[in-house]
Parts: structure tokens; sequence; C-alpha cells
């Protein structure tokens, strides 16, 4: 589930290349339509129809991992939730992926101060894996968003808030971190030590879609049985190669 994005470089046309990557069948579902290109976001409209959509698909032996994207709007993210919690509490375990879309690369906000207490009072309780970037986990935890940048230890604090809130799984990427020679992705489960996923950071500009990218291709691993530091491991593998044959 996610938003489709009118240029093609993110949602969810970045949701079917890590698909593809990864051999990983899937099926779209669009949240929402954006009007917009590289430079900016002019409009969003939800899509209301999207969750029932989506429901029809929880039933499907088939279904192993749902991922969400561009939730634009409180309905959207209750529904979200409501999704996921069937995904935990169905027959069977469901896990839930959600890259939470708070602003556009462009600077538009796609979510207020009134969608980040929802996310946080119904879609974190619904238990989902979360993968914010820097900028996101700063946001859904009220935290100071320099610290959290220079400090392994505000980090992990920030990561363990979003566990005590309901969150399954967090991976924090590091991408929006200080401009130094690695990239450090962190993992946390619950009553797990903090694992630290380390790169090389590419150099050259990033490619829009990245956490799109990241978050689909984490869903494809542990659709595939993997654990979810290998999965993070796969993912920042992953977006790393795109970024370095998009500057090449």
């Amino acid at each position: 589930m996610g938003g489709l994005d009118s240029s093609g470089g993110a949602g969810l046309d970045a949701d079917r290349d890590a698909a593809r990557a990864f051999e990983c069948a899937s099926h779209e579902v669009p949240s929402a339509m954006t009007d917009q290109d590289l430079f900016e976001v002019r409009r969003v409209e939800e899509r209301m129809m999207w969750a029932r959509e989506a429901e029809a698909h929880l039933d499907d032996d088939r279904l192993a991992v749902m991922k969400f994207g561009l939730l634009p709007g409180v309905a959207s993210i209750v529904e979200a939730a409501r999704l996921i919690a069937r995904g935990r509490h169905g027959a069977r375990l469901i896990p839930s992926v959600v890259d939470p879309v708070i602003r556009a690369s462009s600077g538009y906000r796609f979510w207020s101060d009134r969608e980040l207490v929802q996310a946080r009072d119904s879609l974190l309780v619904a238990g989902p894996i979360v993968t914010p970037n820097l900028d996101e986990l700063a946001e859904l935890t009220w935290s100071d968003r320099s610290e959290i940048g220079r400090s392994s230890d505000a980090r992990v604090a920030a990561a363990d808030r979003l566990l005590r809130a309901g969150a399954s799984g967090v991976v924090a990427t590091g991408g929006h971190g200080p401009e130094e020679d690695l990239v450090r992705d962190l993992v946390l489960e619950p009553g797990e030590a903090p694992v630290w996923v380390e790169r090389s950071r590419v150099p050259g500009a990033g490619i829009r879609g990245s956490g799109c990218r990241f978050a689909a291709a984490l869903a494809c691993r542990l659709a595939a049985g993997g654990g979810l530091e290998e999965a993070a491991r796969a993912a920042g593998d992953f977006v790393a190669e795109r970024i370095r044959a998009a500057n090449s």
C-alpha cells in the first residue's frame, strides 16, 4: 500500500522496483494519487477505497507480509492500524512494515501534527515494524533532530520509544545522518541489544524513493523468511546499489 507518484520516482513504482529485484511477487494497492514532479508536490488525493481492496487479500494464504507507505490522512492511518492488527491477530501471523512518509524530499508535508498523534496513538499500537529515517524518527518521538544525528545513544533511546509505543521492530535508516564514510542503520527489537548495520556511503546525489525501496526490500526479505537484521542489511545494500547506479 502506498501513493502513486505521477513522476514515477517514488511510492508504488519504487516498491515494484524492489519487488522485482528480490523476485518477490507483489500486489500494489494505491492509498493516494499524487500530482508531483522532481521539484514539488502539487496535490495529494486520498483514495478511500484502498483499505477494502487491501483487506480482500488478508485471507490469501500466499500473503506473507504487508508494506505500508504513504498514508495521507487520519482516516488512512486508522485503516492501516486496523489491517496491521488483523494481520497480527488472525489465524496466522502476517507481519507489516510501515515506512512513515511524513514529508516529501521537496519539503511538502504529508502529515501534520494531527496525523503524527494518530500514528502514535493507533498505528504504532497495532505493532508494525517501522522504518523511519532520522528526520521521521525525531518527529515520531518528539526528539531533538540534531541530537539524534550526532548521538548513537539518543538514536537508540528514540527507537526504544517507538517499541514502547507498540512497534514490533524498528529499523532507523542512517542515510540522512552525518556526512561520514559509513551509513549506520539501527535495528532494534524488543528485548534485544541494538544492532548497527554499517555500509560505505555511496558518493554522489541520493535518489527519490530511497525510503520506499528500503521498506519494500525489507518486506521482501522478511517474506522470504529472513530475520530483521538480515533483511535490513539486504535492503540497505539494495538501496546503495540503486544510488550507485544513478550516479554512474
